[in-house]
């Protein structure tokens, strides 16, 4: 009798948690669209503060790293995720086309120019970088100057979550680049390539 009752008691507390918890959660699926549009324009305005020159159209998901000298172009219409680093020192550019599509966590930095044509999606945490370290042994690594060669990204790409892109590369339009792959050399456009480093395996 007394298992019955416990139950019993059990069943009315989910029966009244069920109801409030549906209750509760209505006003906040009605607000839903409202904090979107709120969180859209909140982190527009703090990119626009470290950037002024970013268009409103440009859609940002979180907050982005915006390091050295700021020259950095955003297309119309491009979308950027929370923690994507840009970062240009020296001569350094990077230029993006309309309706780039940039993931969470990946990091630019442009010695000398980075470009990246319209419609091309970066997936998460990919490295591109157009310089390295000099290594000549007469000098510590961190006190040597940055060999810096452009990096141009065509339009229509794909770069998979966890790419590196190394100095001097240009990936061709409509190229693939398969997750976690290392591209050393070009990639002709319209080819998939996968791999460390990155090789050709066949074209779209």
């Amino acid at each position: 009798m007394a298992g019955r009752n416990s139950q019993e008691s059990r069943s009315t507390q989910l029966i009244v948690l069920s109801v409030l918890s549906t209750i509760l959660a209505f006003p906040f699926r009605m607000l839903k669209p409202l904090s979107s549009s709120f969180s859209r324009i909140y982190w527009l305005t703090a990119a626009k503060i470290k950037n002024a020159h970013f268009d409103v159209s440009v859609q940002f998901d979180g907050s982005i790293l915006l390091g050295g000298t700021g020259k950095v172009t955003i297309g119309l219409c491009s979308r950027i995720g929370q923690s994507v680093e840009f970062g240009t020192e020296e001569s350094g550019h990077i230029i993006l086309g309309k309706s780039v599509r940039i993931n969470r966590g990946t990091t630019l930095v442009a010695y000398e120019h980075i470009s990246i044509g319209d419609d091309t999606l970066i997936g998460e945490f990919v490295s591109i970088r157009d310089a390295n370290h000099g290594i000549s042994p007469d000098k510590s690594i961190r006190e040597q100057p940055h060999a810096a060669k452009a990096i141009k990204i065509g339009r229509d790409v794909w770069i998979g979550r966890g790419s590196v892109i190394l100095p001097g590369v240009t990936i061709g339009d409509g190229a693939i680049i398969g997750a976690n792959s290392v591209v050393t050399k070009n990639i002709e456009a319209n080819t998939i390539a996968v791999g460390t480093p990155a090789t050709p395996i066949r074209h779209r």
